[in-house]
């Protein structure tokens, strides 16, 4: 496998940084070991969450007397349990990913292991994948701080494999996914096969998604003119073309509608979109670019 020189990039003073913050799901996870996470289950690690009107055949032990002192009505105190759950992150190997300055690749993986380190803390399970034309590997990394070395040295060792197929790739998932999770996918999400039916099946899933969309600052706003042969990164096929001002426009039109389209179906399909530029630092894109999409806290 090819490493490009990215190093592991989380060094002391970052993964200090990441010890305050705590990733989010949408929706409660039924998982089998306590961790460090809210969920509306009985557990060994409880905490009060709200009251709501005894029913018949309700626990009288869960009856709060002093509501019922002072209101004449009886309240049950509702209870959450402290449950981890498995947080998959999963990484696009395609050519067009080492494209820009700095490059997308860097980001991604300093974003996966960022985001690895702060689901490991926290007691959640993580699994690392790489995207190529398939789910070309993966690693489970358990859980708890020391994992995030298992964690590097998969992101340092991931395949570099030219086009990417983000539909097979994502439905290969389906054989690594055993339970409900969180999946978080970092790509640029410029397959030219698409990746609707992919994200759509990695849903089915149970999972809760959040698709990072990272690109570099020519990609989202170039400033070239003149005569230029562009090169697919990925297809390695050219074409000539001369800049102009309406070519820039029409570009401008076109990667708006680009990047609304992948907004809009996150949207239809209860998944969080951000739009990463590849120079953004990375306590940056954690902090604040995630905290938009309601990922971290």
């Amino acid at each position: 496998m090819a490493t490009d020189n990215v190093k592991f990039p989380l060094d002391a003073s970052i993964l200090q940084r990441l010890d305050q913050l705590t990733l989010l799901t949408r929706r409660p996870m039924a998982t089998g070991r306590s961790g460090r996470r809210r969920s509306p289950l009985p557990g060994s690690s409880m905490e009060f969450a709200d009251y709501r009107r005894y029913a018949p055949g309700d626990d009288f032990r869960r009856i709060d007397w002093r509501a019922y002192a002072r209101l004449e009505r009886l309240f049950l105190r509702v209870f959450e349990a402290e449950e981890n759950i498995t947080v998959t992150v999963l990484v696009d190997c395609s050519d067009s990913m080492y494209h820009g300055s700095p490059q997308k690749a860097a980001l991604a993986r300093s974003l996966a292991a960022a985001l690895s380190y702060i689901a490991l803390k926290c007691e959640d399970s993580v699994v690392v994948g790489a995207l190529t034309s398939k789910l070309a590997a993966y690693r489970r990394a358990g859980s708890g701080r020391n994992s995030i070395w298992t964690v590097g040295d998969f992101l340092n060792q991931l395949p570099r494999s030219g086009t990417t197929d983000l539909n097979r790739a994502l439905y290969d998932l389906g054989r690594v996914v055993t339970s409900s999770g969180l999946t978080i996918i970092i790509s640029d999400f410029l397959a030219p096969g698409g990746y609707q039916t992919g994200v759509r099946a990695v849903r089915q899933l149970r999972q809760d998604v959040a698709l990072l969309q990272i690109l570099s600052p020519d990609e989202i706003e170039p400033d070239i003119q003149g005569d230029w042969r562009l090169r697919d990164s990925e297809s390695n096929s050219s074409v000539e073309v001369s800049i102009s001002p309406n070519i820039m426009q029409a570009y401008r039109e076109r990667f708006a509608m680009f990047t609304q389209e992948l907004a809009s179906f996150a949207h239809a399909n209860n998944a969080s979109y951000t739009l990463i530029p590849s120079d953004t630092d990375i306590i940056e894109v954690v902090q604040r670019l995630l905290r938009q999409i309601e990922l971290v806290k």
